[in-house]
């Protein structure tokens, strides 16, 4: 469905967030659950956006077959790959770790309050508690990060 390389400025990202949601949104009969995946793949884009080093684009691939979107996302880390990639394995064994969505989210942020850093990393329990998707992180070559969203398509 899409294939796309995004430059790194804020006016291209901030299109293809809308042009990936309008997508999203032909492909749901469910407009709300749409919406959620749209606001999931968005959050997604951001991310990329935000932690990539500044002189790069990023890569976004979105795919749909009968019983699922996916959606993958690669950017390149500022910083220490492996520690990034061990970090954000980190994130998705705690939100995943629980069996209720909505516990997790709270889990998180209440852990967010605390956080001296100022970075809430609410974002993949949202995108668990609003759409119910899998969530995957590897890295592909040095400092390249994939990220893969699997969302059901209901």
């Amino acid at each position: 469905m899409l294939n796309a390389y995004i430059f790194k400025e804020w006016d291209f990202v901030r299109s293809t967030r809308k042009y990936v949601g309008d997508l999203i949104l032909g492909i749901y009969k469910d407009q709300l659950y749409a919406e959620k995946v749209a606001t999931a793949a968005s959050e997604l884009i951001e991310n990329a956006y935000k932690y990539s080093p500044t002189d790069t684009d990023f890569n976004i691939v979105l795919e749909r077959n009968d019983s699922a979107v996916t959606i993958q996302v690669r950017n390149y880390v500022v910083g220490d790959s492996s520690k990034v990639l061990q970090l954000l394995h980190k994130e998705i064994e705690l939100v995943w770790s629980d069996p209720d969505p909505a516990e997790a989210f709270k889990k998180k942020m209440i852990a967010s309050l605390t956080d001296s850093e100022g970075k809430s990393m609410l974002g993949y329990a949202k995108i668990r508690l609003e759409t119910g998707a899998s969530l995957q992180v590897e890295l592909e070559e040095q400092q390249l990060l994939l990220v893969t969203a699997v969302f059901p398509t209901k």
